[in-house]
């Protein structure tokens, strides 16, 4: 366990949160792109996001907030 302070453990769900939008966002936006580097761009942030989101979620499973 991590010993995180609040406003820290609120931080981190703030990027959570954020990222996982821009993953979002990312995403249906390449349903309706037609043009192939742009869709590349996007699919690569996607795959990034997802990264970002997998290290957030570790990070916040090993906090314990005081």
């Amino acid at each position: 366990m991590q010993d995180f302070a609040l406003h820290e453990t609120m931080e981190l769900h703030e990027l959570l949160n954020f990222k996982t939008v821009c993953m979002t966002t990312s995403k249906m936006i390449q349903g309706v792109v037609f043009d192939q580097e742009l869709k590349a761009l996007l699919e690569k942030d996607v795959q990034q996001s997802m990264q970002s989101v997998n290290v957030l979620q570790g990070l916040l499973g090993k906090t314990q907030p005081h």
